[in-house]
């Protein structure tokens, strides 16, 4: 059986609306289709991925026009589960309010994740400038060692030798 031919109508009733918040949809199928094809098919079709595929055949009800007595047709209905976060749009418009809407959602995510990246980077700035300061105040601290230790070295020997020379003159 072809992909296209598994699936008729769907069944909307109040039953079924209440069942669509629960993520469950009906559909009438091929009285001949099994869970496997029904299942196949609507994920192909709708690109949703189904969980589970309840099915139950709906028989023949007597029903009367006039005088004329007849039957309804006898039809097979599927129970279909998708998993979290899929959905299947009937309409046209419904499915662009849920574009609209997941881009929405796609901007602000991104609009967070730079003022993340900028705080972050801001901090990393941050970090960075005390280091630096820490180690210019750790160069000019070494600095200033070393020119007390060099004009205590230079002057100790000019000591030495006015010491030398005093004690050569006496």
């Amino acid at each position: 059986m072809e992909i296209t031919q598994v699936l008729h109508r769907p069944v909307l009733t109040e039953k079924t609306n209440i069942l669509q918040s629960s993520n469950t949809y009906t559909w009438e199928v091929d009285w001949a289709a099994n869970k496997y094809q029904i299942k196949e098919a609507i994920e192909f079709i709708f690109k949703v991925k189904v969980v589970k595929v309840n099915i139950l055949k709906v028989d023949k009800k007597p029903k009367r026009v006039g005088r004329y007595n007849g039957f309804t047709n006898r039809y097979k209905k599927a129970m279909i589960t998708l998993a979290e976060g899929d959905k299947i749009v009937y309409y046209p418009n419904e499915a662009e309010a849920q574009d609209a809407k997941k881009e929405a959602k796609v901007k602000a995510k991104k609009a967070e994740d730079k003022k993340q990246a900028a705080a972050k980077e801001a901090e990393i700035a941050k970090k960075l400038a005390a280091k630096k300061a820490k180690a210019a105040e750790s160069k000019k601290a070494d600095s200033s060692k070393a020119e007390k230790t060099t004009k205590s070295t230079t002057s100790k020997p000019a000591a030495k030798k006015v010491a030398a020379a005093k004690k050569s003159s006496k």
